[in-house]
């Protein structure tokens, strides 16, 4: 008992973290782990990492499908629905985003009252279905409630969780771990993307949309058993505690987010139309774009994780963010090429797609981990808002000053917006310290 009391009463110094501070907080002074209950495995034993590969699994089925949901658009824009602007098909999948995200909060507050694994196992069952919905949906309001709605309400439950839930079990490896969970939405979106555009050309979109609802009923369902919090479950004082909002760190974070994580989907939904709207390639290079993207993603989560764990992941976060926005600027917008899109996809799957995870991160070193699923889903809730304004502004700048093939200024919207994020994580990171 000891050995646990001196396990719990130990906290991380600023130079542990990797990002040093000039003044800490009473939430950094408190013990990361002192509402935990002594578990029967020990933090970073072999059943923590356990957890964390089952979070992965949840992030590849969760994250996994909304970053192949431009094989749905290209398909909706291109076949089904040609005769509708790309702003209202838009809608299918800036709501799912935008409610995988802002359901967050709302996961985060009922973690702390219920078991996780049930709601994990409830949140997938929901998410399977909602795509099996939608294979009988056949307008475009339709696959809104479905697919957009339904499904990213339902997959928040099981990605919020499984992306926050394992940060309870590791303390020394911390970025590490989140590299990995991460990875799982970059699998996710190469096999998905991969899986769909092959059950579309041979069986058709309705039983790919039912193929893929089986496969999150299956997976989600199976492995919620695993994600269980070291936290226990019991009712707080403050249902919802707001207090966090007025910390100057939480609000710089959030803004960050703001401008970084909107346009985060932005390049899986308008670069296989722009490959075949102005490149005028096939469909199947498309999907391979969206391939591409999640395959990088993989690396530059790993890549990411190690790096935050050694030089801290606000200093990651800068470099990254920067890194894709140069992706969309400096590549995508002046070379309208197979070779340039190419790149420019490689580079924003290494770099723009490991954002979220990164910010998580940031979040777990500033705050640590009693509270995390609860504070992360607030970010979430700031970065949904983000991501439904951004994506139907880009869409409709492609539909009027565009219309409808060329992609300048969304390009360059989703460029500035980064580079914005760039310069609030550098005064970010000034005011905790001028040391690199």
């Amino acid at each position: 008992m000891a050995d646990v009391e001196k396990r719990l009463s130990y906290i991380p110094s600023a130079a542990t973290l990797g990002d040093a501070h000039d003044h800490e907080s009473d939430d950094l002074k408190k013990p990361l782990d002192s509402e935990f209950v002594d578990s029967k495995y020990e933090e970073d034993s072999w059943f923590a990492w356990l957890v964390v590969l089952a979070g992965c699994i949840q992030a590849m089925i969760t994250l996994g499908a909304s970053r192949s949901h431009g094989v749905y658009q290209e398909y909706y824009v291109i076949n089904e629905f040609s005769n509708s602007s790309t702003a209202s098909i838009s809608w299918i999948g800036s709501v799912q985003n935008t409610m995988l995200n802002l359901c967050g909060v709302f996961v985060g507050i009922l973690s702390q009252i219920y078991d996780a694994r049930i709601m994990c196992a409830i949140g997938s069952l929901c998410m399977g279905l909602s795509f099996i919905l939608a294979s009988f949906s056949t307008q475009i309001w339709q696959l809104v409630l479905t697919q957009g709605m339904l499904y990213g309400s339902a997959a928040s439950f099981p990605y919020i969780l499984g992306v926050t839930v394992p940060l309870q079990w590791i303390r020394k490896r911390r970025g590490l771990a989140l590299a990995v969970v991460y990875m799982g939405s970059g699998v996710g979106g190469m096999w998905i993307s991969i899986l769909t555009r092959a059950c579309i050309d041979s069986l058709g979109r309705a039983w790919s949309n039912r193929i893929i609802g089986c496969i999150m009923i299956v997976m989600g369902v199976g492995l919620s058993p695993l994600i269980i919090s070291r936290r226990p479950a019991r009712r707080p004082s403050k249902i919802m505690d707001f207090s966090v909002v007025r910390e100057w760190r939480f609000l710089f974070i959030a803004a960050a987010s703001f401008f970084a994580m909107g346009p985060n989907t932005i390049p899986y939904i308008l670069m296989p139309t722009y490959v075949a709207d102005v490149l005028k390639e096939s469909g199947k290079l498309g999907s391979s774009i969206v391939t591409i993207i999640n395959v990088s993603g993989i690396f530059g989560r790993f890549i990411a994780g190690m790096l935050s764990d050694r030089f801290g992941p606000i200093n990651m976060l800068i470099l990254w963010t920067l890194l894709a926005a140069f992706s969309q600027l400096g590549i995508w917008l002046p070379f309208a090429s197979v070779p340039a899109t190419i790149a420019s996809a490689a580079l924003f799957g290494v770099t723009g797609a490991s954002i979220v995870g990164m910010i998580l991160n940031a979040l777990s070193h500033q705050y640590g981990v009693g509270r995390i699923t609860y504070i992360s889903g607030m970010v979430y809730m700031v970065y949904s808002l983000s991501s439904l304004g951004v994506v139907q502004t880009t869409s409709m700048m492609l539909d009027t000053v565009g219309h409808g093939t060329d992609y300048t200024w969304p390009i360059v919207y989703t460029g500035l917006l980064l580079v914005v994020s760039t310069v609030i994580l550098v005064v970010f990171r000034v005011k905790i310290s001028r040391k690199i």
